[in-house]
């Protein structure tokens, strides 16, 4: 298998290295994050306009109300 050289970093090559577990490479580590980013431009219009959209939006509104009263 082909291998490229990459410069990172410390800081970021210490967080590779905690994150890494037995018989991990950084490779398995950086795979491992990429496909648990995902791919949110694949959830694009999962939801129809409806209802379900407007609960949600009126529960997000009223919680961020509530958080900012009790936030003073």
């Amino acid at each position: 298998m082909a291998s490229k050289n990459l410069a990172i970093r410390e800081d970021v090559y210490r967080k590779l290295s905690e994150a890494k577990k037995d018989g991990d490479s950084f490779s398995d580590v950086i795979e491992k994050l990429l496909e648990r980013r995902g791919d949110l431009l694949s959830l694009w219009g999962a939801w129809d306009e409806g209802e379900d959209v407007a609960f949600i939006e009126t529960s997000v509104k009223e919680t961020r109300k509530r958080s900012v009263v009790r936030t003073r």
